[in-house]
């Protein structure tokens, strides 16, 4: 077996074990390095620094992405954040390469509905960053009344729930309106709105919703935004 297939392995007993994708560099030498070296019939001098250049070139792949010094996040699947343990850098990174997925939570399955709800809670975060703490439709910018607002709903697309050009961050004015259908987005980022609607309230907010703050990185994706429409009767 070559030296690559062989780590590659390594890794993923690894991760079965310590049920993670978070791998520690030292922990991956003191259980696996021997197995490694068996698998590959190695009788090289040095395994350990063998095993490095392997991780580097893992990481060139984007197999392995730098999680903190000599720990590593296993990236070559998409990975589930109700099964595994990692922490916020882990999922965040597994989110920015949109390899996290949210499932359904077992009824009872207490952990892995906290498992879920960190997953959450870090897309949130992500995505206020990523609108700079503000309503991409208006000036408000506390935390307490922005919402990470999926645009292909929740329910609707399990596949979208981790990906942050699914989500916008909206105030909950603008959230409650674009989930009920009261405004939408083109695929140019202009904003469809309802006619005539039955509360003035409803009618004034729209008024005063005249263009869509593009974010700093993930842009809402088309195919999120036509699901939207299509629901929504735009």
């Amino acid at each position: 077996m070559i030296w690559r297939d062989a780590v590659l392995e390594a890794l993923h007993r690894f991760s079965i074990r310590h049920n993670t994708r978070e791998v520690t560099r030292q922990e991956l030498i003191d259980e696996e390095l021997d197995q490694i070296v068996h698998d590959t019939n190695s009788h090289g001098a040095t395994p350990s620094q063998t095993l490095s250049r392997i991780l580097q070139e893992l990481r060139t792949e984007d197999v392995l992405h730098f999680v903190s010094d000599g720990v590593y996040l296993l990236l070559d699947m998409p990975i589930n954040i109700e099964e595994v343990d990692l922490s916020d850098k882990a999922i965040d990174l597994a989110i920015e390469q949109r390899k996290l997925q949210l499932g359904v939570v077992p009824a009872g399955d207490g952990q892995a509905l906290t498992r879920q709800r960190r997953g959450q809670a870090r897309i949130r975060e992500l995505t206020l960053q990523n609108y700079n703490y503000q309503c991409a439709l208006c000036d408000i910018n506390n935390p307490q009344f922005l919402i990470a607002s999926h645009i292909s709903r929740w329910t609707d697309d399990i596949e979208g729930r981790g990906d942050l050009s699914n989500v916008i961050c909206f105030c909950k004015f603008h959230d409650s309106l674009f989930e009920l259908g009261y405004f939408a987005l083109s695929d140019k980022y202009q904003i469809l709105k309802k006619n005539n609607c039955e509360s003035q309230l409803i009618n004034l907010i729209l008024n005063l919703t005249e263009q869509f703050r593009l974010p700093e990185k993930y842009l809402p994706a088309s195919k999120y935004l036509h699901r939207h429409r299509e629901r929504t009767g735009f």
